[in-house]
């Protein structure tokens, strides 16, 4: 059972400001949609947040378990208005995904997916 001083360790923050501005944190893994934007536009004080982090010296990384690779990833947070240069990358589902398929076998190419797949899960007659 948690003691009265260990409940007050755990605190609810309205958005990220809040937490930003204690200077608390060095190292940002932000999820991008639902937290920075909604598909559509920024969320309010998203961008300016993101701003002032990097100038305290925080590194940002965006994470997504989106299927799109890191690239594509990038240039929708840039269409969106936000400066990637102040991220060190982006980490997504699909560029894990991409990055393993290349490890396991070599240069993706379409040819190689349709003649040769490595298993099961890739439906040639889908492709």
């Amino acid at each position: 059972m948690l003691q009265s001083s260990e409940l007050q360790l755990f605190q609810t923050f309205n958005g990220l400001q809040h937490i930003a501005k204690t200077h608390q944190f060095k190292a940002w893994f932000l999820d991008q949609f639902g937290v920075l934007h909604d598909g559509k536009q920024p969320y309010p004080g998203a961008i300016s947040t993101l701003q002032k982090l990097a100038t305290t010296g925080a590194k940002m990384v965006i994470i997504s378990n989106s299927s799109r690779r890191a690239s594509t990833t990038m240039e929708k947070m840039e269409s969106l208005g936000f400066d990637t240069s102040l991220f060190l990358g982006a980490i997504t589902s699909g560029e894990l995904t991409h990055q393993y398929l290349q490890r396991m076998m070599g240069t993706l190419t379409s040819n190689l997916l349709l003649k040769d797949p490595p298993c099961k899960v890739i439906d040639n007659s889908a492709i």
